[in-house]
């Protein structure tokens, strides 16, 4: 949900000039780097000079930018208490009637995937030396589900962060590799230090998360979204699985006969050890 100065500078932008609509929009679209990054950066980031952060803050009531970045931190810090201490709970419990708008969201949800973004973030992971898989709390399950489906055609792919001894994980990461990491709000402070252990090792970051502006986004070389909202108690997993399954999918197709070969190995060994009841045996 959109901070109460977020829609303040949407419903300003309507009616302010074109580059200080510009930027608030900006800021609107991108409120942890408003709120975290010093105006000159922020200015090149969004193509826009510093003196139109401040007049866009005077614009709006403020002193200057600082008091607009200080209101920016404010709401953040209270965002994320809230999240901290009641992400779930606290939301207004739904109607005997829920279950139907859930699937409805769900469908509606895996129709709005970009499937474009896939083509790059495949780029990212096949170039990886190693892959890394890491998702943490509720994006556990599909950190897994997509480590045992790329793992059935690629070995040099490992998860990371399910032994309780995540520093050591992250010391192993090195240039050359790759991490793809699931997140999505309240995120997980885990997460947030593995994308940046990441960058800081020269490993190349793709991030599935519910926000392309995301905490653990900063930095990624591909960002895949999908929307977690749902009408039910829980936010929903059914678009970013529908999304890890289309992205392995991608590369398989792309991995071409030296994929097959690897998939064929793989399902040799399950074979051997007896994984799956034969059919018609109860």
């Amino acid at each position: 949900m959109a901070s109460s100065l977020a829609r303040r500078l949407v419903r300003a932008a309507a009616t302010l000039p074109p580059q200080l609509s510009a930027a608030a929009r900006y800021v609107a679209d991108h409120p942890f780097d408003a709120a975290s990054l010093p105006m000159r950066a922020l200015a090149r980031g969004s193509a826009q000079s510093p003196t139109t952060y401040t007049r866009l803050a005077r614009s709006l009531g403020f002193g200057g930018w600082d008091e607009l970045r200080a209101a920016l931190l404010a709401e953040a810090r209270e965002d994320l208490d809230a999240a901290r201490a009641a992400p779930f709970s606290s939301r207004p419990a739904p109607d005997a009637g829920v279950a139907a708008r859930m699937l409805a969201a769900d469908q509606q949800a895996i129709g709005a995937i970009d499937t474009v973004s896939l083509e790059a973030a495949a780029d990212v992971l096949e170039a990886g030396a190693r892959v890394f898989v890491a998702g943490f709390r509720s994006c556990a399950a599909p950190a897994a589900h997509f480590h045992y489906l790329y793992r059935l055609f690629r070995p040099e792919v490992a998860l990371i962060g399910t032994t309780g001894a995540l520093d050591l994980d992250l010391g192993g990461l090195r240039r050359g590799d790759a991490l793809l990491l699931f997140g999505f709000a309240p995120y997980s402070r885990d997460g947030l230090m593995t994308a940046q252990a990441a960058l800081a090792a020269g490993a190349r970051l793709v991030v599935v998360a519910d926000d392309a502006s995301a905490p653990p986004t900063k930095g990624a070389d591909a960002v895949l979204t999908y929307d977690a909202g749902s009408p039910g108690f829980f936010p929903s997993l059914t678009a970013c699985t529908a999304l890890l399954q289309a992205l392995a999918e991608t590369l398989y197709l792309r991995a071409g006969a030296e994929g097959r070969a690897q998939l064929q190995a793989s399902e040799a060994r399950i074979a051997a050890h007896t994984a799956y009841v034969s059919a018609g045996r109860l």
